[in-house]
């Protein structure tokens, strides 16, 4: 499965096992779906979203963290639709500076979905909207450890900054000019 940034929104992927994922908006009346989602990630998947020990989310932290009806964020997921029923299993967003031109972005797959090639399709996407919206650069702070991510950073053109020395965290800044 290729990136889908030259597909407009929503619209259809197809991960590496054949499913059909759809790609669409966030809106608020995705709040129970996301919540779920959430409340479904393991402890490492939280820890690499968030760089920080996080065992469970909230609704409240949900609300505060999705803001979807602010024209700051944006957030785009994934819902595997199977069985009548729609389930999401990613998410990524970037919320824009007071200027609307720098965006901070952040993305995060289902446990069970991840190594698909969905990051990367996901995160494809948000790049062109971003582009769309006419950003000039957007950033990710990542876990250096996240080899899964740093990878999707580099299919979809984000530089990686050099770790600064003598820091006692294993974080650093990928970013992407537009």
């Amino acid at each position: 499965m290729g990136p889908a940034s030259n597909d407009t929104l929503p619209h259809t992927i197809t991960p590496k096992d054949g499913s059909t994922v759809l790609i669409r908006r966030a809106d608020p009346e995705d709040f129970q779906m996301l919540f779920s989602m959430f409340g479904s990630l393991s402890a490492d998947t939280m820890f690499r979203r968030f760089l920080r020990s996080q065992k469970r989310l909230s609704q409240e932290d949900v609300r505060e963290m999705f803001r979807l009806d602010d024209r700051s964020v944006t957030s785009l997921k994934a819902i595997l639709q199977r069985d009548h029923e729609e389930r999401a299993i990613g998410e990524a967003r970037y919320a824009t500076d007071s200027t609307g031109k720098l965006g901070e972005a952040a993305i995060v797959i289902a446990d069970e979905w991840q190594n698909r090639g969905l990051g990367t399709a996901l995160f494809s996407d948000l790049i062109a909207d971003a582009k769309k919206q006419e950003l000039s650069r957007m950033f990710a702070y990542i876990d250096v450890e996240n080899r899964a991510i740093i990878r999707v950073g580099q299919k979809v053109g984000l530089k990686l900054a050099p770790r600064e020395s003598g820091t006692d965290y294993s974080m650093t800044k990928a970013e992407i000019l537009f």
